[in-house]
């Protein structure tokens, strides 16, 4: 399940998740460690096709970090802004400053040296998740996943 948790996205809106995602599924496209963006962005020509093509389907880029204070806590987002120069892109990128244990277990992470995607239904449950880069194989089980949730 993903963990109830308020945050903001890069565009400043206050976000309580899991609720506050936009789809009936959501792509977590999780990351804890700043070269970990190669992978996550492997998935993001999928992920736009989805969004795309399923008005019930959203996408978050969300990088992870400890809790930390609102100074770094600024200045992180601020970096983050300066990498992702699109503001239209800002609001579908959600930092998260948890706990990454208690995070990772909620979500039954192994550990933090691949991203994640996770796809995730309304209400935080985990619907499907793969590590690492996306492949042939990945892409196939992810867009049977999000068929399956979103016939309903």
């Amino acid at each position: 399940m993903f963990p109830d948790t308020t945050t903001e996205s890069l565009d400043k809106v206050k976000i309580t998740l899991p609720s506050g995602f936009e789809g009936q599924v959501n792509l977590l496209l999780i990351s804890f460690e700043p070269e970990q963006s190669n992978q996550i962005e492997s998935w993001m020509p999928e992920a736009q096709a989805l969004q795309h093509m399923n008005f019930q389907f959203r996408y978050y880029k969300m990088p992870v970090s400890n809790q930390e204070n609102m100074i770094f806590r600024w200045w992180d987002n601020s970096s983050l802004r300066s990498v992702e120069t699109d503001p239209e892109t800002w609001h579908w990128i959600v930092p998260l400053y948890v706990n990454k244990q208690q995070f990772r277990q909620s979500l039954e992470i192994q550990g933090e040296k691949q991203a994640v995607a996770v796809l995730v239904d309304k209400g935080g449950q985990v619907l499907w998740k793969a590590s690492g880069s996306i492949t042939d194989d990945k892409k196939t089980a992810l867009i049977a996943a999000v068929a399956a949730a979103t016939l309903h």
